[in-house]
């Protein structure tokens, strides 16, 4: 019977170590950690005046976050997708070809013609949440043109200028998977050191 015992003990652990194949991996970066697709590696990155640092995913696309006082915000300076005539055609083949699938306007002078800005934004975001804090998940309006990623104002809790240090996190054109991957992975992040 203690044979019996041992064997089934034996196949209960390769079972449970068997189904503990993870397709994910957490990666700590000391300020934070995030739960990743274990095919995405890290990519170093020297800052000057902020904590910079990213990932490659395994489209090779990359994923930059900043954590300092000077962190982007996307929504503070709103990018419309409208050019002046003489501004497009100084444009490469490529930049015109990658404006064929977005809601974008050419126009003669751009302080005389008459459109509405909202409509040609490039950028959308809604407010969400990331372990403790508030953050913008913000993402191109056209799918695939231009960057996606999240902004957290303010992080307190971190020390006694830590109300200025803002985190953004972000990759540019990314496919409609990798964006998807991208935000769950964002979600996953732990602020441990400013949550208290």
């Amino acid at each position: 019977m203690s044979n019996m015992r041992k064997m089934l003990s034996i196949l209960i652990l390769l079972l449970i170590l068997s189904c503990d194949k993870s397709d994910n991996k957490t990666i700590d970066y000391g300020a934070f950690e995030i739960t990743v697709p274990k095919t995405w590696l890290e990519y170093e990155i020297k800052g000057i005046d902020s904590y910079v640092n990213g990932l490659i995913t395994d489209k090779n696309d990359t994923l930059i976050f900043d954590l300092g006082w000077y962190s982007p915000d996307l929504t503070k300076n709103p990018e419309l997708l409208v050019f002046e005539e003489s501004e497009y055609a100084e444009f490469t083949t490529e930049q015109k070809e990658k404006l064929k699938g977005t809601k974008h306007l050419v126009v003669a002078d751009y302080t005389s013609a008459d459109f509405q800005a909202k409509d040609y934004l490039k950028y959308e975001f809604e407010i969400d949440s990331i372990d403790c804090f508030e953050a913008k998940f913000i993402k191109p309006k056209n799918k695939g043109f231009g960057a996606s990623g999240i902004y957290i104002d303010s992080l307190k809790g971190g020390g006694p200028n830590s109300n200025k240090t803002r985190l953004s996190f972000y990759g540019n054109d990314l496919s409609d998977s990798t964006q998807v991957e991208f935000f769950k992975a964002l979600k996953s992040i732990k602020l441990t050191k400013y949550c208290e």
